[in-house]
């Protein structure tokens, strides 16, 4: 029992450390001279209504037909196995 709480102990510290970097890793990740968007996008800009629409929906699909095809190859060799024994 004396070594799960060790180990637990271990983690805990490890992820406290890692959460309380994040803020000076994000800092020190800060840009100063490049412009920043000051209002809502325009979407009566073509490049911007790619971006901004196009390409989200594009991931989307390309991921929903990628999770669709990696089920169907899970569930074919499920099958595969089953028919083996």
């Amino acid at each position: 029992m004396n070594k799960f709480l060790y180990k637990n102990t271990r983690l805990s510290n490890f992820l406290l450390a890692i959460i309380l970097l994040i803020p000076g890793i994000s800092y020190a990740q800060y840009q100063e001279n490049i412009p920043k968007p000051s209002g809502p996008v325009d979407l009566s800009e073509t490049s911007n209504q790619v971006i901004f629409i196009a390409l989200p929906l594009l991931i989307l699909i390309l991921y929903l037909i990628f999770r669709k095809r990696i089920k169907k190859i899970k569930k074919d060799k499920n099958e595969g196995m089953k028919v083996d024994k």
